[in-house]
C-alpha cells in the first residue's frame, strides 16, 4: 500500500505513511475507570434507593383492622403481598422505566471494566502456553456476545473462543426490562376506606352533635298506649297515638308532616332503596320538593319491606377539600319500622256481579263477606276520604266459625287483614265481557264506560327493623314482628279512611301492568301509604353505634415484582462496583495494563466486522452454519 492509499483510521483521510500507524494502544487512565464506574453502578444504586424511598419513606396507608367489631367490621379486602402508598403511580413507573434504559446505556462502560479481568485471563491463558496474547482479541469478541453473568469468573475459567452457545450480554437489560414490565402491569391506582372509632351511644350522649339521626322511634305520646293492655271492651280503649281528635275532628297525628310525607316523602327518587338517586334527593329536598326523611323500600329475603329512612346519614360528600377523598361518609347501626304486605286476588270471593244502573253510571255489586258489602258505583258511606269505585275493610276471623268479621281502629292486632274493592278508570283487557270475569282474565271485571273491577285480600305486617348501613348499603338487615299495640299505630289511619285518594290512584296505574304485578304493586302502595300516614307518630332516633369513614387513593405495589426490580438494581450496581476494584487493583500490573489496552483499542467497529465475517467464513467451511 503506498502513501496515498493510506486512509487514516481516524480522521478518513488519505495520506501519510502506514509504518507510522500508532502500534501501541493508549492506556486507559483511571478517569475512565471512573466514568465506567458512574455509568455503571450509580444510576442503578439510585433507582434502587428512590424505590425504596417511594415505599419506605413516603407516607403509607395501613388500613384499619377492627375486627373486634362485629356490628361495624371493615369493609376492606387488602392483601399483605403488597405495600399502600400515597406515592403517584406515575412516579413508580417512571423510576421503574430508567432501570431498563440505564441498564442497555451501561454495556460498554462495564466492557472497559471487565476487559481487565479479560486482559488477565488472556495472560494466565499466555503463560500457560495455552493462549498467544496476539490471539486474544476474539475472547473480548465472545464475551461481548456470550458473556453470562451468572457464572461471572466461572464462565471466564471455562469458556475460551471456541464456545458458541452462550447467553447475550443483553441479558442484564433484559432482566431489568422484565421486572419493570411485570412492576408496571401489576401496580395500580385503589381507593382504600379509613374509618375513625367507632361511637356507641346512650341516653346520656345523645347530645353529641356530630351523631347522625338515622333511626325511627315513636313519639312519647305513644308510650302509655303501648305499655297498657286493652280493656274487655275494646271500643271503649283509646284511639292509637297515630289518631287525634284534638280539634274536635278525627284526624292523623300531627297532619302537616303526615301530608308533606306523603306527598313528597314517597318519590321515584328514594322508593326503591337500591336506586336511590341521592344527588337528585338531595337537590329535591333544598327546592322543598322532597321530605327529610323518606318511605324507602328494600327487598330481604323475598319480603319487601317500606320503612322509614333518612337518607342524608347514609349519603356520601366530597370532602377532598378537607383531605378526605371525594367519599365522606357515616356507618352506623339503627333502628326503625317497616310494614310488609302481601295481597291476593279475591275477585271471585267478592263475588263481584253487575247491578241495574244509568247509562252513565257503572254499577257493580259485592260482597266479600257479611259485614262487607256494596255496591262500587256509589260513595262508601264510611270512611275520611271516600271515593266512588273504592272501598277497604280490615277484618278478623272469628274464632268459631271463621268467618271474616269487621274491627274496630282500637283493635290490635300483628298482622292485619284488609279486603279492597275497586273499579278503576283504565285500560280495557281484550276479550273481557261486561261485568264478568273470563277464563283469561279471571281477577278482573269489565264493568263497562272504560273502568275494571277487582278485588284484593291482603295481609299487612309491621317489623321492628335493626340495620347496619356500611358504605351505603345494607350489611345487615334483621326483622321482627313488632307488638300489636305498636302495629295498630300504623293500621288505624289506613282503617279510618285516610290516604284513599293516593291507593286509589296506585290502583287505577296498577291495572296497566301486567296481570301478576298488580297483587305486588299494590302491596307495595299499601306499604307505603300506610307507613306515611302514621309518621306523626314517630321521629328521628340516634343511631346505636357509628364511625365516619372516608376513601384514599392510594398506589398498591405488589411486593414480588417490586422487590425484584430493586434486588436486580442492587445486584447490577454491586457487580458494577466489584467489576470497578477489579479494575483498578489489576491495572497496576504493567503487562494486563498493557494487554488491556491492545484488547480495548483492537476492538472497533472495522475489527468487529472483520472478526464477524471470518467467523461466518469458518462456519460456512465446516458446515456449522453458526452465525453471530
Amino acid at each position: 500500500m503506498t502513501k496515498a492509499e493510506f486512509r487514516s483510521p481516524r480522521t478518513g483521510k488519505k495520506g501519510g505513511n502506514p509504518a507510522a500507524r500508532p502500534q501501541v494502544p493508549r492506556l486507559s487512565r483511571k478517569r475512565d475507570i471512573f466514568l465506567a464506574f458512574t455509568i455503571v453502578s450509580l444510576p442503578l444504586l439510585v433507582i434502587a434507593i428512590l424505590l425504596l424511598a417511594f415505599v419506605f419513606r413516603a407516607e403509607r396507608e395501613i388500613p384499619d383492622n377492627d375486627t373486634d367489631n362485629l356490628e361495624l367490621p371493615v369493609n376492606n379486602s387488602l392483601s399483605s403481598d403488597a405495600f399502600y402508598t400515597r406515592k403517584d403511580i406515575g412516579d413508580f413507573l417512571l423510576v421503574g422505566s430508567w432501570a431498563s434504559n440505564f441498564a442497555t446505556l451501561t454495556i460498554a462502560p462495564f466492557m472497559l471494566l471487565f476487559s481487565y479481568a479479560v486482559a488477565r485471563e488472556v495472560a494466565l491463558q499466555s503463560d500457560k502456553n495455552h493462549e498467544n496474547p496476539s490471539t486474544g482479541l476474539p475472547l473480548l469478541q465472545e464475551i461481548l456476545r456470550g458473556l453470562r453473568w451468572a457464572y461471572g469468573i466461572g464462565w471466564l475459567r471455562k469458556r475460551t473462543r471456541e464456545t458458541k452457545h452462550s447467553k447475550p450480554l443483553y441479558e442484564q437489560s433484559t432482566l431489568q426490562l422484565w421486572a419493570y414490565n411485570w412492576l408496571h402491569i401489576a401496580t395500580e391506582t385503589i381507593d382504600i376506606t379509613h374509618y375513625n372509632y367507632t361511637t356507641n351511644y346512650t341516653d346520656n350522649g345523645k347530645q353529641d352533635d356530630d351523631v347522625y339521626q338515622g333511626g325511627f322511634n315513636t313519639i312519647s305520646q305513644c308510650d302509655h298506649m303501648l305499655s297498657t293492655p286493652l280493656p274487655q271492651n275494646i271500643s271503649n280503649a283509646p284511639l292509637p297515638c297515630s289518631l287525634s281528635n284534638a280539634s274536635g275532628l278525627d284526624n292523623v297525628a300531627d297532619p302537616s308532616h303526615v301530608y308533606l310525607i306523603l306527598g313528597t316523602g314517597i318519590s321515584q327518587l328514594s322508593s326503591n332503596f337500591e336506586t336511590i338517586d341521592f344527588p337528585s334527593l338531595q337537590t329535591s329536598e333544598i327546592r322543598n320538593t322532597a321530605a327529610d326523611f323518606q318511605i324507602v323500600t328494600y327487598t330481604n329475603g323475598g319480603i319487601s319491606y317500606s320503612f322509614y329512612f333518612y337518607p342524608d346519614a347514609a349519603q356520601e360528600f366530597d370532602a377532598s377539600d378537607h383531605g378526605l377523598g371525594p367519599n365522606f361518609g357515616i356507618d352506623y347501626v339503627a333502628k326503625t319500622t317497616a310494614m310488609s304486605t302481601s295481597c291476593t286476588f279475591a275477585t271471585e270471593k267478592c263475588n263481584i256481579r253487575p247491578a241495574p244502573s244509568s247509562a252513565n253510571n257503572i254499577s257493580l255489586l259485592y260482597s266479600c263477606y257479611p259485614d262487607f258489602t256494596g255496591n262500587l258505583g256509589r260513595t262508601p258511606d264510611t270512611g275520611h276520604e271516600r271515593a266512588q269505585g273504592w272501598n277497604m275493610s280490615f277484618y278478623t276471623l272469628d274464632p268459631s266459625s271463621q268467618t271474616p268479621a269487621n274491627i274496630p281502629l282500637q283493635a290490635q292486632s300483628n298482622p292485619f287483614h284488609f279486603y279492597v274493592v275497586a273499579a278503576v278508570d283504565s285500560i280495557s283487557y281484550p276479550n273481557l265481557q261486561n261485568n264478568i270475569p273470563s277464563k283469561d282474565y279471571p281477577n278482573f271485571v269489565n264493568a263497562s264506560l272504560g273502568f275494571t273491577a277487582f278485588a284484593l285480600d291482603c295481609e299487612a305486617t309491621i317489623h321492628d327493623i335493626n340495620f347496619t348501613l356500611i358504605d351505603g348499603s345494607f350489611y345487615n338487615f334483621s326483622a321482627t314482628p313488632s307488638s300489636p299495640a305498636k302495629a295498630s299505630i300504623i293500621q288505624a289511619p289506613l282503617q279510618a279512611g285516610f290516604g284513599q285518594y293516593r291507593l286509589y290512584q296506585a290502583a287505577s296505574l296498577a291495572v296497566i301492568a301486567t296481570n301478576d304485578s298488580v297483587t305486588d304493586t299494590m302491596g307495595k302502595a299499601f306499604s307505603q301509604t300506610g307507613m306515611a300516614l302514621a309518621s306523626g307518630a314517630f321521629y328521628r332516633d340516634y343511631n346505636t353505634r357509628q364511625r365516619f369513614r372516608w376513601t384514599v387513593t392510594v398506589t398498591k405495589v405488589p411486593k414480588a415484582p417490586y422487590f425484584y426490580l430493586v434486588v436486580v438494581c442492587f445486584v447490577y450496581a454491586g457487580l458494577g462496583m466489584v467489576m470497578t476494584g477489579v479494575a483498578v487493583a489489576l491495572r497496576r500490573k504493567p503487562h494486563v495494563k498493557q494487554l488491556q489496552a491492545r484488547l480495548v483499542t483492537a476492538w472497533g467497529a472495522d475489527s468487529w466486522e472483520e472478526r464477524r465475517g471470518e467467523r461466518r467464513d469458518s462456519d460456512d467451511e465446516d458446515g456449522s452454519g453458526f452465525l453471530t
